[in-house]
């Protein structure tokens, strides 16, 4: 079976859960393609798109909020939003054409609702019937999905589906089974030789993550973390935050910091770790569930992050941070109370999609050809 992934780079977490699903689909003998949508019909238009998102994230992110809400509210009381972009899409899909011609896939998956927009253009203009299904990287609906025409909705949560069909989206697309994450986070890994591989002493442990652009004030995370009465280490994951790296290699730490780049081995920090502060980007918070790690939320990009934060909060699974509740209370809490971690782990088990991955691999071979088609 020929499965086409298409994506779209802003931020890493779209392209990350695509790759996921691609990787197991090929270990099962499939042929698998990844485009980066925007950047394939035009290079210069997917750079734009990408630094755009990172610049307005890292220094504007409010105007990053107003514009989301600004979508969303169009997207309820103007519905010819959805046609203007539906529009777009059915002129900027052309330039696809010949990828759809000479891979001919049998399936297509969008982990970004503008591709799956222009996937749904595609099959409108006849070029390809192939079953599309969409992936909802977030724990909200961002309102693009609603332009697009879809087999099948790949949603976080069956707790998201009444608001989703509010939203406009038919019920019988819909299937709540998570978003998919590499298997190593479901692997059970002792926290002592998570430690020794990590190559830190064997110490309560908060682990520190920004994203995958280092985003948030780690920095002042940090500084408020060390000034805590209690006996932990912490390490933070920079991402590709160069900038951040280096500042946070002169810090003068009372407590124990280790300081890294970009990590390939996030699932063995997370089993090292007793905490995480992390922002709420969905993949994130999806592979921190599947280890039963406490989360506690912070600095979140307006728009989808915030509307994760509520979910995830509401649902018992994080503690959030806020202008009358900083950082160091929420970690002093929830360290100096094993309970309350408890009870969090034991609400990620009930909320948590585990085999999403596997649950996907199925829905992809149930809409493809059968193989005696």
């Amino acid at each position: 079976m020929n499965i086409l992934f298409l994506s779209v780079t802003a931020g890493q977490g779209h392209n990350q859960t695509a790759r996921g699903i691609m990787q197991r689909m090929e270990e099962l003998g499939h042929s698998c393609k990844l485009l980066d949508t925007f950047d394939y019909i035009e290079p210069l238009f997917g750079e734009v798109v990408d630094k755009g998102y990172r610049q307005t994230v890292a220094h504007t992110p409010k105007v990053f909020g107003v514009a989301y809400n600004t979508m969303q509210r169009a997207e309820r009381d103007m519905p010819k939003t959805v046609e203007i972009t539906r529009k777009m899409s059915d002129t900027l899909c052309k330039r696809l054409f010949d990828v759809y011609e000479s891979f001919r896939p049998d399936v297509v998956v969008s982990s970004h609702p503008c591709a799956a927009q222009i996937s749904s253009s595609v099959h409108k203009l006849g070029r390809c019937g192939a079953p599309r299904i969409g992936i909802v990287t977030d724990y909200t609906l961002h309102p693009y999905w609603k332009g697009a025409e879809l087999d099948a909705l790949v949603t976080p949560s069956e707790q998201l589906t009444y608001g989703i069909v509010q939203a406009g989206m038919p019920e019988r697309i819909i299937r709540p089974i998570g978003i998919p994450i590499s298997p190593r986070f479901n692997a059970v890994l002792d926290q002592t030789a998570a430690r020794a591989q990590v190559g830190v002493p064997d110490l309560p442990t908060v682990l520190i993550m920004g994203g995958s652009m280092g985003h948030g004030n780690v920095v002042d995370t940090i500084e408020r973390l060390d000034t805590l009465p209690l006996d932990f280490q912490m390490i933070v994951v920079c991402g590709s935050n160069e900038k951040l790296r280096n500042r946070l290699d002169a810090l003068l730490t009372v407590k124990r910091l280790t300081v890294l780049g970009y990590s390939d081995i996030v699932d063995v920090l997370m089993s090292a770790s007793d905490l995480i502060v992390t922002k709420p980007g969905g993949l994130t918070v999806s592979e921190t569930i599947a280890k039963r790690l406490p989360m506690v939320l912070v600095n979140p990009i307006p728009g989808q992050e915030d509307r994760n934060m509520d979910f995830l909060t509401n649902h018992g699974m994080a503690m959030r941070t806020g202008k009358y509740l900083p950082v160091d209370q929420v970690v002093w809490q929830l360290l100096s109370s094993p309970r309350r971690l408890q009870l969090m782990r034991s609400a990620q088990e009930a909320f948590g999609k585990p085999n999403a991955t596997d649950d996907l691999q199925k829905l992809i071979e149930e809409l493809g050809p059968k193989p005696d088609d």
